[in-house]
């Protein structure tokens, strides 16, 4: 099972992945404000469960079951952001912010009537 941290890190790498082509542990930290050893001790967690390949050095990258968690974690975040600031009308710096606490917290049926409810806006 997923922590809410772990979660974001994997939300991390594939954002990172999606601007830069690659993601690495200085890039993943910044982009989390954590410090490395941090960085390092959740890669190392997410790699033992097969979901990222790292050596040490190197890039880190997504497994398929990597890529298939942080894709549907990403989703769910941006699903939540649209709901917030096109629905609900809040602004944009917020409902990213509560998008990032919301999304780990949420029901699957309630997370499902976000999405019907923005699907429906478009």
């Amino acid at each position: 099972m997923l922590t809410q941290s772990l979660e974001d890190y994997l939300e991390a790498i594939t954002m990172l992945e999606k601007e830069h082509g690659n993601a690495r542990i200085r890039d993943i930290g910044k982009l989390l404000n954590v410090k490395n050893p941090s960085v390092v001790s959740a890669i190392n967690i997410l790699a033992d469960n097969g979901y990222v390949a790292h050596e040490k050095y190197s890039y880190v990258e997504l497994t398929k079951k990597g890529k298939t968690a942080a894709e549907k974690i990403h989703k769910k975040h941006r699903v939540i952001v649209k709901f917030l600031r096109d629905v609900l009308k809040v602004p944009a710096e917020a409902a990213k912010n509560d998008a990032c606490r919301i999304e780990h917290v949420i029901s699957e049926a309630t997370y499902k009537k976000i999405l019907s409810a923005v699907d429906k806006t478009q």
